[in-house]
Parts: C-alpha cells; structure tokens; sequence
C-alpha cells in the first residue's frame, strides 16, 4: 500500500479523495521551522496535515508576530484560498517535521467540484478553524500573561522553541519583561526546563 492511500485510509478520507482523484495527488514533508505558506503570496493546493502540527501567524504593523492558530492533523489549510480564489492571507509554518497531501486546485476543479463530501468537509473544516482561530484571539486579549505563556506551551505539546525571547514575546503579545519574569518563575518552580532557543514542559505543568 502507498503512502497516500495509508493515509487516506487512516483518515477515512476515500469519499472525499476519489480513486481517480488519488492518482492526481501528492504527499510532501517539511522540517520544522520552515514556512510552507507566505503572506500575500500565491497558493495552488489545499493542503491536508497528515503527521506534525503548523502555526499560523501574521505579522502586525508594529512588526510583532502573533501566533493565530495550531493545526494538527486532519486539520488543512489552502481552503479560503481555493474557495475566494484570493492570495494567502497569513504565514504557515511547520512547528515540527510535518507531512501534508497537497490537493492541486486544478484537481479539485476537475475531480471535486460536484462532489458534495468534499464541500461539506470544507465546510466543516473551514467553520472548525475559525471557532479556533477566534478562541485563540479571544484567549490573547483576556487572559493573564502568564496564562497565555502556559497555554501557548500545552497547545504545543509540552514544547516550544523560538529564534529569541524578543521574537517569543512578540509572537504571544507579551512584553519582554513580562515574559522573562513568567520564564524564571516556572523555571524556579521547577516546572518547565529552558535551554538557549527552547522550553520545554516538566512533570507538574505549569499551574
């Protein structure tokens, strides 16, 4: 059995990518840390996380990066795109090694257009990631700082890593100063372990 159709199977995913469509499909890997979508740039496939998680994020006129939403599979983006026939609207960025199916909007035209499991998936997909997304605003402008410190670090599996603390503290919407306060706290408490460029979650979380 071949990557894709392992995949598709786990996935339960057959009447969504057809036989026919199957054969038009491709699997890709990206490493960690590299941008699979750029801002304002084209696209010309919807995208299906199979393995890892991505993180997508703009970049505020302030210059700041702010962290959107974390998607893990089956979760897929490139929709809104081939939906509004439109340029990218935010960064994606691998936060681990990820595997994706890459659905050419061509195919999807050809193969998928009258498909209605393939639209209802959109939809629902398309619905569930803006609930996410507007969580995850929503949990920025109320919560703690600290509170959006030990989320953004569970959100992520137990661990993060980060070109810098400035570019951490950016990208979390908290200040510098608050950030390496919340960091030696938990860091006192015994609660998350931080080297040069990554913290990671011990035992106990971050209560």
């Amino acid at each position: 059995m071949n990557l894709i159709k392992r995949f598709i199977d786990m996935y339960n995913l057959n009447e969504i990518l057809t036989k026919d469509v199957q054969k038009k499909i491709l699997i890709k890997h990206y490493r960690k840390g590299e941008y699979i979508l750029e801002a304002h740039k084209g696209a010309n496939s919807i995208y299906f996380i199979v393995q890892g998680t991505v993180e997508v994020s703009c970049i505020l006129d302030n210059g700041n990066q702010v962290c959107l939403n974390i998607l893990k599979p089956l979760e897929i983006f490139g929709d809104i795109e081939y939906i509004n026939k439109e340029e990218v609207l935010f960064d994606v960025i691998a936060k681990s090694d990820v595997v994706v199916i890459l659905l050419p909007f061509q195919i999807a035209n050809e193969y998928l257009i009258n498909n209605i499991n393939f639209w209802k998936f959109l939809a629902l997909e398309g619905n569930k990631k803006l609930l996410n997304t507007n969580r995850a605003i929503f949990y920025k402008s109320t919560l703690k700082a600290k509170d959006i410190f030990s989320k953004y670090i569970e959100d992520n599996g137990g661990e993060i890593t980060f070109k810098s603390l400035d570019e951490l503290s950016s990208r979390l919407n908290i200040s510098y100063r608050n950030l390496t306060r919340i960091i030696a706290q938990y860091i006192k408490s015994n609660t998350i372990e931080k080297n040069k460029n990554s913290i990671k979650l011990l035992k106990g979380g971050t209560k």
